[in-house]
């Protein structure tokens, strides 16, 4: 008879072979968006050659969108009578084509981390199926629906709105059809595809989180011998967590920079243009530009409340395990034992189960688990509500500053 570590490490080596080809299925249909817009690190299993053919055809379609930009600098400066609109619409143009040069870049520079990225999050799993969380660990029903929902947003944004643009306006409007309205709707997707990647990822660390949760609740009634056990593994567990977020943070760092700024100046310029045209009565691409607005709205917003998810399911942790104490403090001899241990003398099981417990907290208390943009600014709720904020200052200012036609 296989002794029970034999067990355990085949049980391991089959978890193993299902999380790589599980974890690789499941992101499939946004991975494959993604590498074919080059937005990102992700890519499918394929050569190297392939990934940076896409590569270059992408920066050939971004490096076409900043010619037909200067064109547009040149020959339509004319029709921008407002100084004001000319420097709203000129700084998005230039936000927004950095943005998509980093989305193809960053693919090129940091192809390697890819794998590296899935290694990572196959080695908590690993550590949560061995802890016994095995209760949908992570491909659960809310982050299926999102992936169906991002990849239907991202084609219908993308594609979709380009082929429906150029038959409508070839058709009613022949004289309104710019090749650069329509190499804006590759940006949008390709922005889009990147930001709902990211968002997946984040919520597969916050399924992770959860589950980590849920074990630490279903412990609190084992005998303190065996409850120790558990959390050092629980510890180990959530430093893995931990790294990951880190791992992530460095991987999109960069891109959460570039994207906020550029939604912040798409999202600014957009509405100042709809006032204008509301203003001097030019309302034939006010439906597009609300399209638009909301579109960078959204995106910022799902970033932003996504990453809160996750840092109030860490704080979770913290309550969690405190709870732990205050039902185990009959268990002391005295009440004071609970914060105060002394090393030196000896220990029963129940002042090791406190000490492990303050290990723990104290590794809560200097572990931060949250994203941000190359240290910038957290994203978060609060930086929605200031998105929002600045948002509407810019526009009060920008509308004081116009003079109508």
């Amino acid at each position: 008879m296989d002794s029970s570590e034999d067990l355990i490490t085949i049980a391991i080596e089959k978890n193993k072979k299902i999380n790589e080809e599980t974890i690789k299925k499941f992101l499939k249909p946004m991975t494959v968006i993604c590498w074919i817009l080059s937005a990102g690190i992700c890519h499918p299993d394929c050569s190297r050659v392939a990934t940076i053919i896409i590569r270059v055809i992408n920066l050939a379609i971004c490096t076409t969108i900043v010619v037909y930009g200067a064109i547009d600098f040149f020959f339509f400066e004319g029709v921008f009578k407002s100084d004001t609109f000319k420097i709203m619409y000129y700084t998005n143009k230039v936000s927004c084509y950095i943005s998509s040069y980093w989305c193809v870049i960053q693919g090129l520079v940091q192809h390697k981390n890819w794998p590296i990225l899935i290694k990572m999050i196959i080695k908590v799993d690993k550590k949560i199926t061995r802890q016994g969380n095995v209760e949908d660990i992570s491909y659960n029903c809310l982050i299926n629906k999102f992936q169906i929902f991002a990849v239907i947003i991202t084609v219908l944004l993308g594609p979709f709105s380009l082929i429906c643009h150029a038959v409508y306006y070839y058709n009613i409007r022949p004289e309104d059809l710019f090749t650069s309205d329509l190499l804006l709707y590759h940006t949008i997707a390709q922005s889009l595809a990147m930001n709902f990647f990211f968002d997946i990822i984040v919520l597969l660390i916050y399924s992770r989180l959860r589950e980590l949760n849920n074990g630490i609740n279903k412990i609190e009634d084992l005998g303190s011998g065996n409850v120790v056990l558990e959390i050092r593994r629980i510890r180990e567990i959530y430093n893995g967590i931990c790294n990951l977020v880190r791992y992530v943070n460095n991987i999109y760092g960069i891109h959460l920079l570039l994207s906020t700024l550029n939604a912040f100046t798409m999202v600014v310029a957009t509405l100042f243009r709809i006032y204008m045209g509301v203003v001097e009565g030019k309302n034939m691409f006010i439906l597009i530009n609300n399209i638009i607005w909301i579109t960078y709205t959204v995106q910022v917003t799902l970033n932003c409340v996504i990453c809160t998810f996750v840092r109030g399911e860490s704080k979770k942790t913290a309550i969690i395990i405190h709870k732990i104490i205050l039902t185990r403090i009959s268990k002391c001899l005295r009440s004071c034992e609970l914060y105060s241990v002394d090393i030196t003398k000896p220990c029963d099981p129940e002042t090791n189960l406190q000490r492990e417990i303050n290990n723990f907290s104290s590794q809560l208390h200097h572990s931060t688990m949250n994203f941000n943009a190359c240290g910038f600014f957290i994203i978060d709720n609060k930086l929605l509500r200031s998105f929002i904020g600045v948002i509407t200052t810019y526009l009060i200012i920008v509308v004081q500053f116009y003079v109508p036609e």
